[in-house]
């Protein structure tokens, strides 16, 4: 049997994905790496320079982990070369964990802002 043919043959239940490059991995890295600067100097401003909303400071931070959680599920968890039922799924979960997210800080913020700090009265 020629080469060609011997990656023609598949076995059942096995699946053919596509790949990522190793270079598209180190962009991710990269990305990744900045995003984590930019959560430091996010704090960092916040704690010594700025005296931000505490809304604004938790949308600041969310932003920055939401991006950085998608680099990870579509490239690193490899949804991005996996097939359509997977790429579903797993944008099923994401979708339901912003829900759960968008209701507990609704829950959060119902409850005043800043929370009230020392003993109760």
């Amino acid at each position: 049997m020629a080469e060609k043919d011997l990656h023609a043959t598949s076995v059942p239940g096995e699946s053919h994905h596509g790949h990522i490059s190793v270079g598209t991995y180190y962009r991710v890295f990269s990305g990744l790496m900045l995003l984590m600067i930019l959560t430091v100097a996010a704090w960092w401003v916040e704690k010594n320079l700025l005296e931000l909303p505490g809304w604004l400071a938790v949308t600041i931070a969310m932003s920055i982990a939401i991006a950085k959680t998608v680099l990870i599920i579509v490239y690193f968890m490899h949804v991005k070369v996996s097939d359509k039922v997977t790429q579903l799924f797993a944008g099923a979960a994401f979708f339901w964990l912003a829900i759960l997210f968008i209701i507990t800080m609704g829950d959060y913020f119902a409850r005043g802002w800043p929370p009230q700090v020392g003993p109760l009265p």
